[in-house]
């Protein structure tokens, strides 16, 4: 390994919120591994990686398979030696009523909402936090919605399955927390509002042109792991709420970097 080098793992990395972490990761100097189930997408991404001049792995992975999620890991840590950083930030948008569908098209519909967000992270984190110990530390980041916190919008009846599974990641953000500090692995979760995705826009074009971009998140993510080894863990940074204008979204992207102690 070369001197000051390092390794972002990001699920979800094919599209939206994903493609932005992943290039903006490798913009400040991190090697890419992307995890999604899109191949095309995932190669389209680490084309753009290479284009900044870093190194990137796209492995196609259902972060829900836990057999595949091994594999990945173990490939990912072959081909750079290490992991600094995970990003948690698969999820699936899709109809989980109870009053839609047949049973089989609802349970699976649940059953993949989870998988892709809250097991899909379990998985990612149990396989690659021994590499982030043997390293003497790292940073996972969870990526929430603004949906988990008091007052705010949402989803309704449509999408319980994935309001529950980002509900379940928030609590996991607080768990990890408290496990891995004495590792040196700080853990923090980002609750944000509309941002202007593939996913998005084929619920809501209006809520995607208002929204934030990729590239704001990418931002964010990087003022948390800019905090360093001492810095906060266990938290979750609130920013770019749903109908806020985008000056609001920006400002409480920046007001991350501020935070310098726990």
């Amino acid at each position: 390994m070369e001197l000051g080098k390092r390794a972002a793992v990001v699920t979800g990395s094919a599209a939206g919120i994903g493609r932005g972490l992943c290039v903006g990761l490798a913009e400040r100097g991190y090697d890419i591994v992307g995890f999604d189930v899109d191949a095309d997408g995932n190669a389209e991404m680490a084309d753009l990686v290479r284009s900044v001049g870093r190194d990137v792995l796209a492995l196609t992975c259902d972060v829900g398979d836990a057999a595949q999620v091994r594999s990945a890991a173990d490939e990912a840590i072959k081909r750079f030696g290490r992991v600094d950083v995970l990003i948690n930030n698969a999820a699936v948008w899709n109809d989980t009523r109870l009053t839609a569908g047949s049973y089989d098209t609802q349970v699976r519909a649940f059953s993949d909402a989870l998988g892709a967000c809250s097991s899909g992270a379990f998985h990612c984190a149990t396989a690659l936090v021994p590499a982030m110990r043997e390293a003497g530390g790292g940073d996972i980041v969870n990526i929430l919605t603004d949906h988990v916190l008091a007052g705010h919008f949402i989803t309704g009846l449509p999408a319980t399955g994935y309001d529950c599974a980002k509900f379940s990641l928030w609590r996991l953000t607080e768990s990890w927390a408290v496990e891995l500090a004495p590792f040196g692995i700080r853990v923090n979760g980002l609750a944000f509002g509309a941002t202007d995705t593939p996913m998005l826009r084929g619920v809501s074009p209006a809520m995607a042109d208002a929204g934030m971009r990729p590239s704001d998140i990418a931002q964010a993510v990087a003022n948390v792991l800019e905090h360093g080894r001492g810095g906060p863990t266990g938290r979750t940074y609130a920013f770019g709420m749903s109908r806020a204008s985008r000056a609001e979204h920006l400002a409480g992207i920046a007001a991350i970097a501020e935070i310098s102690e726990d």
